[in-house]
């Protein structure tokens, strides 16, 4: 499959809950004369005194992320980015955004990002997992990468929405490609933007762990339980109604989607998967 930026993008975003929008776009690609979309999501929580931009999206939807911006924000100022990590899909739109929003400043695990954007080195605040944001009426919290791409990755959570950013945990594709096809977590179109529960199937535990095997090959080598456990507890003390991945749609039937998800890495641990 070859990306592409596709032609129609919701400038407005989607809102998930009070004060919570999703943003970003889909990159758009041709699987065997069959177009599919992949999402490259933002999140945009907006507090009573601040405000934070969860990963920055793909340079390709740059316009795209700054016009969601402008019409959530209404006038009020960025104050914080996170990056959850120095990706492209999750940093790409660092620069741009920067200088738009000269206020902003940029949180998490920012340990290498000034070899990046040395530019910006003094606007770079380090944030491990445990400490939190206050937003105002809600409080932005860090937390480890239970599921993680790279060392530096982080998770993220709203307490006024109840909403837990994954980065590139819970990703799911919902067809398996053919075996000459790419990997990446692909939806038709028309698919964009919508919760799991509004999608016309929920994912089957083949699915999840075919993008699991492929998106994060180490599973194939770690037993996920205990990191399973950890997300179980997280969750226990900090619930979540809804989890927002980068790319896959956001989930808003959490049980059900942690079940299918620890079988599915299960299933790729046991070599069991395709």
């Amino acid at each position: 499959m070859s990306p592409k930026h596709p032609g129609l993008e919701l400038t407005t975003g989607r809102v998930l809950a009070d004060g919570v929008h999703w943003m970003g776009g889909c990159l758009s690609a041709n699987a065997e004369g069959q177009e599919v979309h992949y999402h490259v999501s933002s999140y945009l929580v907006i507090g009573s005194e601040a405000s934070i931009l969860v990963d920055t999206g793909d340079p390709a939807h740059r316009d795209t992320v700054l016009a969601q911006l402008d019409h959530a924000l209404d006038g009020r100022r960025l104050d914080y980015i996170f990056p959850t990590h120095p990706e492209i899909p999750h940093a790409g739109n660092l620069p741009a955004l920067l200088a738009r929003y000269p206020s902003a400043v940029v949180v998490g695990d920012v340990r290498d990002y000034a070899l990046h954007f040395p530019e910006y080195k003094d606007r770079l605040r380090a944030k491990a997992a445990g400490e939190s944001l206050e937003l105002g009426d809600r409080e932005f919290r860090f937390f480890p990468a239970y599921i993680r791409d790279l060392e530096n990755t982080l998770w993220g959570y709203d307490s006024g929405a109840r909403i837990m950013f994954v980065s590139d945990g819970f990703s799911y594709i919902h067809d398996i490609p053919a075996p000459d096809e790419d990997d990446e977590p692909v939806h038709l179109p028309g698919q964009c933007r919508l919760l799991s529960s509004e999608m016309p199937e929920p994912p089957s535990v083949e699915q999840a762990a075919y993008g699991t095997g492929r998106a994060l090959y180490w599973t194939k080598f770690v037993d996920v339980g205990t990191a399973f456990q950890d997300i179980e507890d997280t969750l226990e003390s900090y619930p979540a109604v809804l989890i927002g991945p980068a790319h896959g749609n956001v989930i808003d039937d959490v049980d059900s989607m942690l079940r299918t998800s620890l079988a599915a890495h299960r299933k790729v641990y046991e070599g069991q998967a395709l």
